[in-house]
């Protein structure tokens, strides 16, 4: 049977991991959401250069279109 000092010891160690793996998952989550903020900006750019651009029927347009079934 092991001494109480060494399952100090062993408890220690794993709060040690734990700390380490936590810091591990929050650097983590910090560059997920980076890139996600990233992404939904470079969307919402892509969409307002499409709009500009766009020479077809306007959205509401289509929509009318195919619930009409005029395709």
């Amino acid at each position: 049977m092991q001494n109480l000092q060494e399952i100090e010891e062993h408890l220690e160690h794993i709060s040690e991991e734990l700390t380490q793996i936590r810091k591990i998952t929050l650097d983590l989550m910090t560059v997920d959401k980076l890139k996600a903020e990233r992404a939904w900006n470079d969307l919402m750019e892509a969409s307002i250069q499409i709009s500009r651009e766009w020479k077809g029927p306007t959205a509401l347009e289509e929509i009318r279109s195919q619930r009409e079934k005029e395709w």
